[in-house]
């Protein structure tokens, strides 16, 4: 076992999954079946990373990391294999995905809708570039398993978040960032397709507007994400 992620001794598992434990038991269709013979040559459950694996304290909403070492034919495998995993299991996981000699790390990040019935709702995933496994970080290192989750998505998704209020500020200050950029697109659209200068006017206007909106927006997530990185 090459173990890229530096992950403890004690925390390694090792044990390869076989890939029809996945799509024989999850609710799959024909499409995503197919994805994961041609497309997975094997899967390893490769670390549990807990308060019993870890030098770390239980946290109150993460309990368990499951860290899924998942050895793929092709670089551009679909994320929504490994969503249709995450939906299914109940705790939370992160994945490490290798091609040939490169590697990156996805994390659908979520909360729990019932913990008591193991039911999460995925808010956002995450990936890191791929690269070779001599520049792979991640930082496995907080008081307890809470912190641990946060951080690993502060570190993957780029933010540099150590908690969920920051990070999910930012994922929604990027979805009205993307909102609003639809709609001065809209705007743009509907200028070039009017023939009333008048109107003309009146919609420029509105879009000059929005673009004052937008250039707060990615000010706020600079300035959210250069601070939480330093």
């Amino acid at each position: 076992m090459d173990n890229v992620l530096k992950i403890p001794i004690t925390a390694i598992v090792d044990k390869i999954v076989p890939k029809s434990a996945f799509y024989k038991h999850l609710d799959v269709n024909a499409r995503l079946k197919a994805r994961f013979v041609e497309d997975i040559d094997r899967i390893v459950w490769l670390a549990k990373l807990a308060s019993s694996t870890l030098n770390v304290e239980d946290g109150k909403a993460v309990h368990e990391i499951t860290v899924f070492h998942a050895l793929l034919k092709s670089a551009d495998v679909p994320d929504d294999v490994f969503l249709a995993i995450d939906r299914q299991m109940p705790r939370h996981v992160l994945f490490l995905l290798q091609f040939e000699e490169r590697y990156r790390l996805l994390l659908n990040y979520k909360e729990w809708i019932d913990e008591s019935k193991g039911t999460f709702r995925i808010i956002k995933s995450f990936r890191t570039e791929w690269t070779d496994g001599d520049t792979l970080q991640l930082s496995i290192n907080a008081s307890n398993m809470d912190k641990l989750y946060e951080a690993f998505a502060g570190q993957i998704s780029g933010f540099g978040t150590n908690n969920a209020a920051d990070t999910k500020r930012i994922i929604d200050l990027q979805q009205q960032l993307a909102q609003k950029q639809r709609a001065v697109e809209a705007l743009q659209k509907k200028v070039r397709a009017e023939r009333q200068f008048n109107r003309q006017m009146q919609l420029n206007a509105e879009a000059r507007a929005l673009k004052k909106e937008l250039a707060a927006l990615q000010e706020e997530i600079d300035n959210m994400t250069t601070k939480n990185n330093n």
